[in-house]
């Protein structure tokens, strides 16, 4: 039985991807945060986890045998290798899920909402893709207003992100986010029915 359509979302840190996500999801759309359910496959007692531990050391856990997902990221990011490394063991499993999960939808078409989605190759596994852009200036105001992360940590994490041009050539369908939530949410009214026509009955 094929799958239902799947529709990749994606954006660089501080684009609004996940208010994007969540304006299709009020539409009624199915959608799947792969950032979410990377959590998900490295949770206690998991298969992921005990991968993990068993290729980088005990020392990736806290006290309470949660992973410690800062000191991970740190440090495998520096090194492409152990980047590398780190995601043949947990992209793998974020696939199966993902699958799993497209099974069980019936719909027009379902989203998979992912922070490296064209970073990681997985825009291949998509049948289109959407791409939230917004000026640098605009994602950095509003990465510092969350808080979790400074200016520098900002800087870190979009170095490791593909450019826009990148994400321009790559895109199927493109929704700027420098203006308003009202302008926001038409863009996303206008391609659901974009995409709702083109999947078909």
């Amino acid at each position: 039985m094929k799958q239902v359509r799947c529709i990749g979302l994606t954006g660089g840190i501080g684009s609004g991807k996940s208010t994007v996500a969540s304006m299709f999801s009020e539409l009624g759309v199915p959608v799947l945060d792969l950032d979410q359910l990377g959590n998900a496959v490295t949770e206690p007692g998991s298969e992921g986890l005990k991968h993990l531990v068993q290729v980088f050391g005990a020392w990736i856990l806290h006290a309470d045998g949660s992973l410690h997902r800062k000191a991970l990221a740190d440090h495998c990011f520096a090194d492409a290798d152990r980047t590398a490394l780190l995601n043949s063991i947990v992209h793998p499993l974020i696939w199966q899920r993902e699958a799993e999960w497209l099974g069980w939808q019936h719909c027009k078409y379902a989203l998979i909402e992912a922070s490296v989605l064209l970073e990681s190759g997985g825009a291949s596994r998509m049948d289109q893709v959407v791409v939230v852009l917004t000026d640098e200036s605009i994602r950095l105001q509003r990465v510092l207003k969350r808080g979790r992360h400074d200016a520098a940590q900002f800087r870190q994490i979009i170095a490791r992100q593909c450019d826009d041009a990148t994400r321009h050539r790559l895109a199927d369908y493109l929704i700027d986010n420098n203006g308003d939530l009202m302008s926001l949410r038409k863009q996303v009214r206008r391609l659901h029915e974009q995409l709702q026509a083109s999947a078909g009955g």
